[in-house]
C-alpha cells in the first residue's frame, strides 16, 4: 500500500510586542487556515491581536511559555483576561508548585500569607508602552490563575520538559526539547523556595503543596527578574570595533529564570527551527548534543536549521561561539531588546562563524526599528562594507517569514 505525506508550509510570525518576543508558528491547512502555535507575548498589540482572531480565528492549538519573565508573559495574561472564548488546545508551561495545587491536602494561606502576596504584587515590574496601542491594560494578574478559569483543561502539569524523546504536536508536527536541564530548573526551584522562606517567615511545604501555590512561584520569579528594560546601550559598529568585539570571551548567562527558559527544536516534514526563548548557551549544548544522539548525527557535525530564532533578544550572555560550532542558519531572528540587546557581541560571533556548504548568506531578520543603541541601522549600513571583507550577510526590518 502507497502512504503519501502531505506536509505542509511553515509560516513563522514575529510581530512587535513591546521589548520582549512573541511568535507564531503556523502551518498551513488545505482550506487557507493554519494549525498555530503561539510562544510568549510581552505586549497584546492591536496587531497581535488581529493575528489571533482573523487569522487564526480565536483558536491556538498550542500555547507556549517559555519561562517567567515580564517580557515573555504579561502579553499572554493580558490575552488570557480579555478573551474568554478563545480555543486553546495545549498549554506547554513550566510551573514548579502547580501540580501541588490540586491535592486535596493543599495548605491554606493564612491571613498574613495573603497580606504578604498582595504587599508582593506591588512591586511586580509593570509593563509602560512608548510607541504601541496596546489592547487594554491588566493589573497583575497571575498567568496561572488566568489559564484556571478557561483553559484548566488545556494545560498538562505533568507534562516532562527535560527528555530525549519527540513530544508530538499532531498536525503541527512535533517538538523535541533542547532547554532547560534538571539541573537548571533544580538551582531555579531552591531559589523560588529560598525566597518564600524569607519572605514567608518558614519553609514551602513542597509535599503538601499550598493555596495558590502556581501564583506564588510566578510572584517571586518576577520580582527575581526586575530589571530597567529601557537603558541606552551605545554601540559602534565599525569593521575594527566588530572584529574586536568578536576577539573578546563570551560570558554566560547566570540568570535562574534564563537558565530554565524553554527551548525547542519545531520539525515538519522536512524543515526544522529552533527557537531558544531566553535559554543560556551551555545548556543548549546539552540539548542539541541529545538531538544529535536522538537523530543520529555525529557529535562534531554542524546542523543547519531553517531558521534560529537568537536566545534573549540577541543579548551578549546567550549566544557563544561554542554553540555556535553545533547551530546554523539563513535566516536569523531577533525579537525584542533589553537593556543591552541586540548585542554586537551575538552578532558578530553570528556573522564571523564560517558558513555551511548549504548556506549561501545569512539574513538577520530585526522585527522592530526602535532601538536604543541604533543597532538596526547601523548593521544596515554596515551590509556593503562587510561584503567587501568576504561576510555573506543581508540585514532586514521584517515580521514574518515563509519556509
Amino acid at each position: 500500500m502507497l502512504i503519501i505525506f502531505i506536509y505542509h508550509n511553515m509560516k513563522l510570525l514575529f510581530p512587535t510586542s513591546g521589548n520582549g518576543d512573541c511568535i507564531f508558528c503556523l502551518a498551513a491547512k488545505d482550506d487557507g487556515t493554519f494549525f498555530s502555535m503561539m510562544v510568549d507575548c510581552h505586549v497584546f498589540t492591536l496587531e497581535i491581536k488581529a493575528i489571533v482572531t482573523d487569522t487564526l480565528h480565536c483558536h491556538i492549538d498550542y500555547l507556549v511559555v517559555t519561562h517567567i519573565d515580564v517580557d515573555h508573559i504579561d502579553g499572554i495574561c493580558n490575552m488570557l483576561n480579555q478573551m474568554p472564548e478563545l480555543k486553546i488546545g495545549h498549554i506547554i508551561y513550566n510551573n514548579l508548585f502547580a501540580k501541588k495545587e490540586e491535592d486535596q491536602q493543599i495548605e491554606p494561606l493564612t491571613d498574613f500569607e495573603k497580606e504578604q502576596i498582595e504587599k508582593l504584587k506591588t512591586t511586580v515590574p509593570k509593563w509602560k508602552p512608548r510607541t504601541e496601542h496596546t489592547v487594554a491594560a491588566k493589573n497583575v494578574l497571575a498567568l496561572s490563575t488566568l489559564i484556571q478559569r478557561n483553559w484548566k483543561d488545556a494545560w498538562n502539569k505533568n507534562l516532562t520538559l527535560i527528555t530525549s524523546e519527540y513530544l508530538t504536536l499532531g498536525e503541527l508536527g512535533k517538538m523535541f526539547i533542547v532547554s532547560p536541564t534538571q539541573a537548571a530548573i533544580d538551582e531555579l526551584n531552591k531559589y523560588i523556595l529560598d525566597e518564600f522562606a524569607r519572605k514567608f517567615y518558614k519553609r514551602y511545604p513542597l509535599e503538601q503543596g499550598k493555596e495558590k501555590g502556581a501564583e506564588l512561584f510566578e510572584l517571586l520569579s518576577l520580582l527575581y527578574n526586575q530589571k530597567d528594560l529601557l537603558l541606552e546601550n551605545k554601540i559602534s559598529t565599525s569593521i575594527s570595533t566588530m572584529k574586536a568585539e568578536y576577539g573578546k570571551p563570551d560570558r554566560e548567562d547566570t540568570s535562574k529564570t534564563n537558565r530554565a527558559s524553554i527551548a525547542f527544536v519545531w520539525e515538519l516534514g522536512n524543515k526544522k527551527i529552533l527557537l531558544l526563548g531566553d535559554a543560556s548557551s551551555e545548556i543548549v549544548i546539552e540539548g542539541i548534543k541529545a538531538y544529535k544522539k536522538k537523530n543520529q548525527i555525529s557529535l562534531n557535525e554542524k546542523i543547519y536549521f531553517d531558521a534560529i530564532k537568537v536566545s534573549h533578544h540577541g543579548s551578549d550572555a546567550n549566544l557563544s561561539k561554542e554553540l555556535l560550532k553545533h547551530i546554523d542558519s539563513s535566516n536569523w531572528i531577533f525579537c525584542g531588546c533589553t537593556s543591552s540587546a541586540p548585542h554586537l557581541h551575538a552578532i558578530v560571533n553570528i556573522i564571523y562563524q564560517p558558513l555551511l556548504k548549504t548556506i549561501k548568506k545569512r539574513i538577520m531578520y530585526f522585527n522592530s526599528l526602535y532601538y536604543k543603541n541604533d543597532i538596526y541601522n547601523k548593521m544596515k549600513i554596515n551590509v556593503q562594507m562587510l561584503k567587501k571583507e568576504g561576510i555573506k550577510i543581508d540585514v532586514e526590518h521584517i515580521n514574518e517569514i515563509t519556509l
